[in-house]
C-alpha cells in the first residue's frame, strides 16, 4: 500500500489562483490568492493523492478572464493495481472551458481565443497574453450603466445578460471561483434555453 501522507497534498494549499496582464517583456501577476474551499472539486477531504510537492497554478487574464492551468510536482505516484494518482487535468475539465469555437466576432470583442483554452501550455498562454493587442482597449460586454471615481481611480459598471454569447463566455471562464469561495455555491448552467438564460443579469465592475 502507498503511504497516504507521503503522496497526499492539501488541495487548498496546492492550488494558487492569480490574475495576470501583459508586462514589459512577459506577463506580470496583479494578484494571487488561494481558495477557501476545494471540496466541490477534489472531494470532502480536500486532498489530492499521487504527488509530492504539488503546485497547481490557475491563472486568469485580467481583461478577458482567459484561464490557464499549469501543474507542477517533484514526483508522481506510479500505479499499483487500482491505486493511482488523481488525474488533475481531467478533474478540472469539468470546471473550466476545455475548448471554445474560434469566432471572428468574439476575437474582435474578447481578444484571441484558443481552441484548447484552459489547458494549453503555460508558454502558449503567456504568449497569448503578452501579445494580445486588444487588451488595452478591452471593454466588458453589455451596456455601461454607471461610472464613478474613488480616490483618483475611475470605475465603470457594465450590465449584460446570458443570452449574449460573450457574457456567457466570460462567466464560463470564471465561475469555477463560485465553488472555491462560496459555501455550497454552484456554477450557473450555461446550456439552458435562451428563455432561461435571459433571466440572468450579469454585472461587471
Amino acid at each position: 500500500m502507498a503511504d497516504q501522507d507521503e503522496w497526499s497534498s492539501n488541495a487548498n494549499e496546492a492550488l494558487n489562483i492569480s490574475f495576470v496582464q501583459a508586462g514589459q517583456q512577459s506577463p506580470v501577476k496583479l494578484s494571487s490568492f488561494q481558495p477557501k474551499f476545494t471540496y466541490p472539486i477534489f472531494g470532502e477531504e480536500e486532498c489530492i493523492f499521487g504527488y509530492q510537492n504539488l503546485k497547481i497554478n490557475l491563472r486568469f487574464a485580467a481583461h478577458n478572464l482567459l484561464p490557464n492551468v499549469s501543474i507542477k510536482y517533484d514526483k508522481k505516484f506510479k500505479p499499483v493495481g487500482d491505486t493511482k494518482a488523481l488525474d488533475i487535468e481531467e478533474t478540472l475539465k469539468e470546471w473550466l472551458p476545455e475548448g471554445e469555437p474560434l469566432h471572428s466576432g468574439l476575437i474582435k470583442i474578447c481578444g484571441l481565443i484558443a481552441l484548447k483554452v484552459s489547458f494549453e501550455t503555460l508558454a502558449e498562454f503567456n504568449h497569448r497574453i503578452q501579445y494580445d493587442t486588444s487588451a488595452r482597449d478591452w471593454k466588458p460586454p453589455g451596456k455601461l450603466i454607471e461610472s464613478y471615481t474613488i480616490r483618483g481611480r475611475n470605475f465603470e459598471i457594465w450590465c449584460g445578460d446570458l443570452i449574449d454569447l460573450v457574457v456567457r463566455q466570460l462567466i464560463d471562464r470564471i465561475q469555477i471561483l463560485v465553488s472555491l469561495f462560496i459555501e455550497g455555491g454552484t456554477p450557473i448552467p450555461l446550456d439552458d434555453a435562451d428563455w432561461s438564460l435571459a433571466k440572468w443579469r450579469i454585472f461587471f465592475v
